[in-house]
């Protein structure tokens, strides 16, 4: 009877720091999407960690998107000139430590006098340690992004 109920504490256990995770996971998608730094600040720390190892080797990127720490995080998303992004998830997995989200996302780049709209096919991978983002890792598809209609 005490491994059943030891079993059951564990259950519920992993299930709230699941949920932890997620809540945490969804406010740091939340700030990216809408390019709050200052939220961003929040929730990163000098250990996280921003890959996407699907940017290596590719034609127009300076370099791989492959940042640490929470102010480097934060120049790089800044160095694309995001005015906009937004996810549109399929499926989310979630289990204790990591949030998967599959679907796409709309990104829109540039100035009020001219902007560019993508929607790239996108898997994210965020893993939280405690109260912040220890990664953020992308696959995305860019062969298979979609040109989007600009305001």
């Amino acid at each position: 009877m005490n491994i059943c109920f030891a079993g059951i504490l564990c259950l519920i256990s992993v299930s709230a720091a699941a949920a932890d995770d997620r809540q945490i996971a969804d406010a740091w998608l939340s700030a990216y999407q809408s390019q709050d730094f200052a939220a961003m600040g929040t929730l990163l720390n000098d250990d996280s960690h921003f890959i996407d190892p699907t940017s290596f080797g590719r034609e127009g990127f300076e370099a791989p998107i492959d940042w640490a720490g929470a102010e480097a995080i934060r120049a790089g998303i800044r160095s694309w000139g995001i005015t906009h992004a937004q996810y549109h998830f399929e499926d989310i997995f979630e289990s204790p430590g990591r949030v998967i989200y599959r679907g796409s996302i709309d990104v829109t780049y540039g100035t009020a006098e001219a902007r560019y709209s993508f929607n790239f096919p996108i898997i994210t991978i965020i893993t939280v340690a405690g109260d912040h983002i220890a990664e953020h890792r992308d696959y995305t598809d860019y062969d298979g992004a979609t040109a989007l209609a600009s305001d």
